[in-house]
């Protein structure tokens, strides 16, 4: 017997249709809608120029969508939107060569070595 209905994997499971997702959908949407608007801004006499920007926005779109290698949870939109968004900075503290001694033990060693 068929169900019509499917049943969701996770909690945090996207609404697929197809085999993208929305937000997926909504990412594509974006970028190339973005690209043809701004590919208005080319005159009638740069053809070439306007098929190039075209194809480079719809290139940038789909490797937008791809899954990064180092991060397979996540694509590379969401990694771009987090490395902007959600920048977080913090402090970290180096424990160098001259964290430990004195600078001017630092300097006796150095004239005992011929530095």
């Amino acid at each position: 017997m068929k169900n019509d209905y499917g049943v969701v994997g996770g909690i945090r499971e996207g609404i697929k249709i197809g085999f993208l997702y929305m937000k997926d959908i909504a990412c594509l949407a974006a970028v190339i809608g973005s690209t043809m608007l701004l590919n208005n801004l080319f005159p009638a006499g740069q053809s070439l120029q306007s098929f190039l920007f075209l194809a480079t926005g719809i290139i940038l779109a789909v490797y937008l969508d791809l899954h990064p290698q180092s991060n397979p949870g996540k694509r590379n939109y969401e990694v771009v939107w987090q490395l902007i968004i959600n920048r977080q900075p913090r402090r970290f503290k180096s424990f160098g060569y001259y964290e430990f001694k004195q600078l001017q033990e630092v300097r006796e060693e150095n004239n005992r070595d011929g530095y």
